[in-house]
């Protein structure tokens, strides 16, 4: 059977919203992997396999050691083999690939695998594909079989994993496998007799009627369907139902169903959507935010200049005017959108939850006012390592939600302890729970639709009548997610809503980063050329440097960049990256060309890795809004060759 990949939009109706950072590669072992039936398998984008579960050693009857030193194209079916490129070209170009695939045990056995695998990004910033398959050889057997005997039909029923039940035409169910109670909880006498709906989710009853009603026509042809199913104890979990119609007596039909628990996978496809969801408008903020950036270069280096002594009073009145013109052109959300898109990143440092929230409290009750009780509620002692300012911006966005959401007051509770070993969660997975403190966030509020649920953490998304940023949760989500945690949103309209946090962990040992050193005040050049199309920046940046001494000439084109370093041979060029005419790289080169030893610095709105990527010893990056001492400390890094 050759590999395929398959592709299929999310089903309706699923309430399950997980948005996490994918499982850290040094974790990916831990108690889900090992303790799950189904195979877990990391391998490049090359087919080398970097891990493994146990299960998946199993099923090809080799030691996991061995398995490891493998490319997955070694254990495919003759049959399969030509087909691999393909699917590894659809895992580069797609970001995800399912579908079935054939391969060889150790003693020649021939295992059919159903896989669904994704790229993802490694703790080492690394893309490798990350998946699960099930060994699904006998079921594909059995399938056959059921035609052939009743007694080896009898024997699969009894000992198949998934529930494999007859329903008919009104829905009853007449006859279920034992897996029905393993799965779910109910004994025989607890649910002979009735209707499967009564055991589908209120949101999904409907669709599942409808379904079973068009299954329930002779001639209708297989179909799935995906909804969610009661447990005993009042949880809810997700079920892939496969249905087939048996034309009985009367020309009625009982419909033969075979229902998969597929709770654990959509809850990581959840997280896998989600991720791949906020990047992609993550790209269309940046693009915005590089605009905003502009702004804020425009006023920077005039306010610094006013602080400057000694100003005389025309530069003070036109820096003023410059500067109340690049307001005008801001808008309120760009420090949100600046916030999203381009993160500061985080300084580590040990932190006590209960001294932090001490210090917290006061802010964040002045928040929420009067009429909203906060109460919070920590086991003692809890050290997580994070950054301080950065954790008090994840909670002032959510407990700020909260309050939102209770405008007539309410209650808030805050409340944290540390996860334990083996523990699970209905709202999504957490691997190693006992490497992270568990925070949780509730209030009182009027909670939110399963609709708004699935959108929660998206960027430019609300749903306030005030016309809110939308940029909070994703501003949180993207701070947890660079902390290396996981969050999670529970609601339910009405009554209130959830939001989980998960950071790690500390010991009270650990030591943060010295802080950086002071940085010179001089710049260590005599003669500048500044090539920016922007005129406020280029002049507030030309006259910072003239306040310094230094000799100043401005370009507003690459053209005029080229010809002006023939007439004023500069030390050094501030070469902007997007110009109207010519790319800045390429003026830098004919720049270069032209003025042999001139040295270039980089600057930009936009995060330029490629910039980065092109640094030596005679050029450099900074990123714009930067402040004169940051300016004077990336010219100063180009000539004794330190880091900026």
């Amino acid at each position: 059977m050759a590999v395929q990949a398959l592709f299929r939009e999310r089903p309706a109706g699923e309430r399950y919203v997980a948005a996490s950072t994918p499982v850290d590669a040094s974790e990916w072992s831990g108690t889900f992997s090992e303790t799950t039936h189904d195979l877990i398998c990391e391998h490049d984008l090359d087919g080398r396999i970097l891990r493994a579960n146990a299960a998946a050693a199993l099923s090809l009857e080799l030691p996991l050691e061995t398995l490891c030193t493998k490319n997955l194209r070694d254990i495919l079916a003759d049959e399969a083999r030509p087909q691999f490129d393909e699917y590894l070209e659809t895992l580069r170009r797609e970001g995800v690939a399912e579908g079935l695939i054939s391969v060889h045990t150790a003693r020649g056995q021939t295992r059919v695998w159903q896989y669904r695998n994704a790229v993802v990004i490694d703790s080492d910033g690394n893309r490798i594909v990350r998946g699960l398959a099930r060994d699904v050889t006998e079921r594909e057997e059995a399938l056959g079989a059921l035609r052939a005997s009743e007694r080896q039909l009898r024997s699969i029923i009894e000992n198949a994993a998934d529930i494999i039940g007859m329903v008919d035409a009104s829905g009853r169910l007449q006859f279920h496998s034992p897996s029905m109670e393993r799965l779910l909880g109910y004994s025989n006498e607890e649910i002979s007799g009735h209707r499967f709906s009564e055991f589908v989710h209120e949101g999904d009853v409907d669709r599942a009627n409808e379904f079973f009603e068009e299954q329930s026509s002779p001639d209708a042809p297989t179909r799935t369907i995906d909804f969610r199913v009661r447990h005993r104890d009042d949880s809810w979990r997700c079920f892939s139902v496969v249905a087939s119609p048996v034309v009985g007596s009367g020309h009625s039909a009982t419909i033969i169903i075979n229902a998969r628990d597929i709770t654990d996978r959509v809850l990581l496809e959840a997280q896998l959507e989600q991720a791949n969801r906020l990047n992609s408008l993550g790209k269309l903020a940046a693009t915005v935010a590089h605009e905003f950036n502009n702004v804020l270069m425009g006023i920077q280096p005039f306010a610094d200049l006013i602080k400057r002594p000694g100003v005389p009073p025309e530069t003070i009145a036109k820096s003023a005017r410059h500067i109340t013109s690049s307001i005008v052109r801001g808008k309120r959300v760009a420090l949100d959108i600046l916030r999203f898109t381009n993160p500061a990143t985080p300084s580590f440092e040990p932190v006590d939850v209960a001294e932090w929230w001490r210090q917290l409290a006061p802010e964040m009750q002045a928040s929420v006012g009067n009429n909203v009780s906060v109460n919070a509620s920590f086991s003692s002692p809890l050290t997580i390592l994070a950054d301080a300012a950065q954790l008090s911006q994840i909670f002032s966005n959510l407990i700020n939600n909260a309050r939102d959401a209770m405008p007539d007051g309410g209650r808030l509770s805050v409340s944290a302890r540390h996860g334990r070993a083996g523990e699970s969660f209905p709202f999504g997975l957490v691997s190693n729970p006992e490497r992270f403190v568990f925070f949780t966030v509730e209030d009182s509020g009027r909670g939110m639709s399963e609709n708004v649920l699935q959108h929660v953490f998206e960027p430019l998304f609300t749903t306030k009548p005030n016309g809110g940023t939308g940029l909070g949760l994703s501003v949180a989500h993207q701070v947890v997610i660079a902390h290396g945690g996981h969050i999670f949103a529970e609601s339910t309209l009405g009554a209130g809503s959830k939001f989980h946090v998960f950071l790690p962990a500390a010991e009270v040992d650990d030591v943060a980063e010295n802080p950086p050193p002071a940085l010179d005040a001089m710049p260590p050049c005599d003669r500048v050329l500044i090539v920016d199309d922007e005129p406020f920046i280029a002049e507030g940046l030309a006259e910072l440097l003239r306040d310094c001494g230094v000799e100043v000439h401005i370009a507003g084109t690459g053209a005029a960049a080229i010809q002006c370093c023939l007439r004023f041979q500069p030390d050094l060029a501030v070469v902007d990256i997007k110009l109207p005419d010519i790319d800045g790289f390429e003026v830098a080169k004919r720049i270069s060309a032209k003025c042999p030893g001139v040295k270039i610095l980089f600057a930009s709105g936009h995060r330029a890795t490629e910039a980065a990527s092109l640094q030596s010893a005679d050029s450099g990056f900074i990123q714009k809004p930067f402040d004169i001492q940051a300016l004077i400390a990336a010219m100063a890094a180009l000539y004794d060759g330190s880091e900026p």
